[in-house]
């Protein structure tokens, strides 16, 4: 149950990245955080999407079956993680 919290919260974390890969194709920003803007890419478009549809396949199923109670959870990052997984959708297909 640990574990699934800390993945639930990397999770999370490539999201947020995500979202700010999503947002510099919007924004420009002349050459700067240029050597940030490689890692928040990396996280944001390669690594979020797998993890975040992974830890909540599992999450869901460990739900379903009653391995975990939904208090065991943080449900707000749970939450936030299906919003923003439905966006990736959106954005990647």
């Amino acid at each position: 149950m640990g574990r699934l919290r800390f993945f639930l919260k990397v999770a999370f974390i490539c999201n947020i990245c995500f979202l700010l890969a999503e947002a510099s194709y919007y924004i420009d920003y002349k050459g700067h955080f240029s050597e940030l803007l490689k890692y928040i890419l990396l996280m944001g478009i390669v690594v979020s999407f797998p993890l975040n549809l992974l830890v909540l396949f599992v999450a869901a199923i460990m739900l379903y079956r009653r391995k975990i109670a939904w208090a065991a959870l943080p449900p707000y990052v749970f939450i936030v993680n299906a919003i923003i997984l439905i966006v990736q959708f959106y954005f990647l297909f």
